[in-house]
């Protein structure tokens, strides 16, 4: 087998199983380390539900990336406009940043749309975005190159996560975020994998490390980045200077919430008429 990432030859890396059934193999690159399943032929019975019910962190961590990519955009992308969640499940990623004023829609093919109703891609007249985001999307994906190449014709910038995978098959063993018993997550990455993927499309990289990752088409400030991924903590000027940033990250700009509810009751109205 060859990485799907590289090309080099991946072999054997560990055994186990998924949705509790199912007997599996994992393979790891031995160029870039980028760890994949034997070809997932039980996807569909994985994707039963979209959203696996396991999933009970999605509300806390929409919570957490909705105020880091907040942060990250006012820093970096100030002039974005258009941007758009791919993956973007029951849409409360996009409704949290349309709250904080960014023009944020909805591409997921799988899973209903609950909470940013009228904002999916399929709403929206733009073809290339400023940003696009995708979060806990990279893991699942079968033939990521493909997917990718998908993503970077929608835009020049993505901002996403993906949790780094351990060295070792014991690590591997023990990770929870193999996730087996919903069979749904089948690539592992590496941050050379990463690294890869970013520099076989020219474009910058940038990561904490840790599972916070930008591939973007322009270049970022390494340590205005890392101030914002680890922030110090203990002294007083930074709680000063983070209760300053938090401000003014909201009255930069302007909720789209009130709009929003205007349009969408125009929306419902043209339906009971």
């Amino acid at each position: 087998m060859n990485c799907n990432i590289c090309n080099s030859p991946a072999t054997f890396f560990y055994k186990g199983n998924v949705l509790n059934k199912y007997s599996i193999e994992y393979f790891k690159c031995s160029s870039c380390g980028f760890i994949q399943t034997e070809k997932p032929y039980w996807l569909n019975e994985a994707y039963s539900d979209a959203i696996a019910q396991l999933d009970i962190g999605l509300v806390e961590r929409n919570i957490a990336l909705a105020s880091l990519t907040e942060k990250v955009l006012l820093n970096f992308y100030s002039s974005a406009n258009y941007c758009i969640d791919y993956g973007g499940g029951y849409g409360l990623f996009v409704r949290m940043m349309r709250d904080r004023g960014f023009q944020f829609y909805r591409y997921d093919t799988y899973c209903q749309n609950l909470f940013a109703l009228h904002f999916d891609f399929k709403d929206s007249t733009v073809k290339k975005f400023d940003i696009l985001t995708a979060f806990e999307v990279f893991e699942h994906l079968a033939n990521p190159l493909e997917e990718i190449e998908k993503m970077l014709e929608m835009s020049d910038n993505l901002i996403f996560s993906t949790i780094i995978a351990p060295v070792s098959s014991n690590e591997f063993d023990k990770w929870w975020y193999r996730a087996p018993l919903s069979g749904q997550h089948v690539s592992f990455y590496t941050i050379d994998s990463l690294k890869l993927i970013a520099k076989k499309y020219g474009k910058h990289f940038y990561s904490n490390n840790q599972n916070f990752h930008i591939i973007s088409g322009k270049e970022i400030d390494d340590k205005a980045l890392n101030d914002i991924f680890f922030p110090p903590k203990s002294s007083l000027i930074s709680r000063i200077v983070n209760k300053l940033s938090r401000k003014q990250s909201y009255s930069y700009r302007k909720s789209l919430q009130e709009t929003d509810y205007k349009f969408i009751e125009q929306e419902a109205l043209k339906q009971i008429k």
